[in-house]
C-alpha cells in the first residue's frame, strides 16, 4: 500500500514538501508517458523525446494548480493540463506540428496507444483504491487507540475458529442494538461485561479474552469512515471455509 493518500501527497506537494513531489512523479511517471504518447500519436521514450519533459513539467504544474474542491479528478486535471502545453508545444514548433498533424498510426499501433492508455487508467485507479484503504486502516487506528487497541493485539487476539467469531460477532450485534450498551461503551472505553453476562450468557472469561475484538468490530459498524473494513469482519459462513 502507498505510504500516503494521494490528497496527502498533493497537499505536501502544493506546501512545498520536495520529498512529496518527487513521490508523487515517480508513482505517476508511467501514467505521463502513456497520456502524453497518446496524445503526440505515437511510442515517445524518456531518453530521447522532449515531449515527454513538456508533459513532465505540465503534470509538475497540475500538482500546483489542482484544486480540491472542483468536480475532476487529479488524473483527469492533470490529464488536460499535459495536453494544452503538448499542443502549445506544438504550435510554437512547426515542423513538430507538421509531424503530428501527419502522424497516422495503423490500426495495430492505434490498437496499442489505447491498450496502454488503458493499462494506465486501471494502475491509476488500483493506486487510488489502495490509497483509501490505506486511509482507512490509519482512521481504524486512530480509532482503536481511543481504546487502547492498536492493530497488532487485533491479530493476535482474533478467535481462530469459526464458532468463536460468531458468538463475538453476536455480542458486537447486541452492543450496536443497545443505546445504553453502546452509550456505556462509548463513554467508559470499556466493556459493559456484567449486562453483557446477563444477556448473551458468556463468561467473563470469554468476555475478557475477546474484548479487543468486540470493540473492534463495534467501531467498524458505527464509524461511517470506516466502511470499507466492515467485510473484514463478518463470520466465515461453512463455505468459505472449505
Amino acid at each position: 500500500m502507498f505510504q500516503f493518500t494521494l490528497k496527502r501527497l498533493l497537499q505536501k506537494a502544493k506546501d512545498g514538501e520536495a520529498r512529496a513531489r518527487e513521490e508523487l512523479i515517480v508513482k505517476h511517471r508511467d501514467y505521463i508517458a502513456r497520456v502524453s504518447s497518446r496524445i503526440c500519436k505515437r511510442f515517445l521514450n524518456w531518453e530521447n523525446d522532449d515531449e515527454l519533459s513538456i508533459a513532465l513539467l505540465a503534470f509538475n504544474e497540475a500538482i500546483n494548480s489542482y484544486d480540491f474542491n472542483q468536480n475532476a479528478s487529479f488524473s483527469s486535471f492533470a490529464y488536460t493540463v499535459m495536453q494544452r502545453r503538448l499542443t502549445d508545444y506544438f504550435r510554437r514548433n512547426p515542423a513538430k506540428y507538421e509531424l503530428l498533424l501527419a502522424a497516422s498510426p495503423d490500426q495495430a499501433e492505434n490498437n496499442m496507444l489505447l491498450l496502454l492508455e488503458q493499462q494506465s487508467h486501471n494502475s491509476y485507479q488500483e493506486g487510488l483504491q489502495q490509497e483509501r484503504m490505506a486511509a482507512t486502516i490509519e482512521l481504524f487506528q486512530q480509532h482503536l487507540s481511543k481504546y487502547s487497541i492498536t492493530l497488532e493485539d487485533l491479530v493476535q487476539c482474533s478467535p481462530k475458529h469459526r464458532d468463536s467469531r460468531e458468538k463475538l460477532f453476536q455480542v458486537a450485534m447486541t452492543i450496536l442494538h443497545n443505546e445504553d450498551l453502546l452509550g456505556c461503551l462509548r463513554n467508559t472505553r470499556k466493556l459493559p461485561a456484567k449486562e453483557l453476562i446477563d444477556i448473551t450468557g458468556l463468561s467473563t472469561r470469554v468476555l475478557e479474552k475477546g474484548r479487543k475484538y468486540i470493540i473492534a468490530t463495534v467501531l467498524l459498524f458505527t464509524e461511517p469512515d470506516l466502511l470499507a473494513l466492515q467485510r473484514f469482519t463478518k463470520p466465515f459462513s461453512p463455505e468459505t471455509e472449505r
